[in-house]
């Protein structure tokens, strides 16, 4: 089980490199699917799922652990995705949901503007 995660900057065309290391490797690609995933799953807007991530929490957020709930929810997808098979994985936050795992190559993707 070997997992690459690619983040990306603009302009890269990261999406097309993912899709082109998976092939060539043999890999699975996976990437913003997982959201869309875990809003279906958890019955979760997916706006919900990407501020989670993205933004900072809101004062309600802070009492109620929303927040750290979705999160959660996008951890244990992307974890479940990962255990089973050899994936390249491009989107929101590889690196942060991955940062622990051992058996990770992260790259970074950066276009000369």
């Amino acid at each position: 089980m070997s997992v690459i995660t690619i983040s990306r900057g603009s302009y890269t065309h990261g999406k097309v490199v993912a899709e082109k290391v998976a092939q060539k490797l043999g890999y699975g690609c996976i990437s913003r699917e997982i959201l869309l995933e875990v809003a279906d799953e958890y019955n979760v807007p997916e706006v919900k799922l990407l501020r989670s991530i993205r933004d900072a929490p809101a004062i309600s957020e802070r009492y109620t652990f929303a927040r750290e709930r979705y999160i959660n929810f996008i951890r244990v997808a992307l974890l479940t995705q990962i255990f089973r098979d050899n994936v390249v994985y491009h989107g929101f936050a590889g690196q942060y949901f991955l940062k622990d795992a051992p058996h990770v190559l992260k790259v970074r993707i950066i276009a000369n503007m």
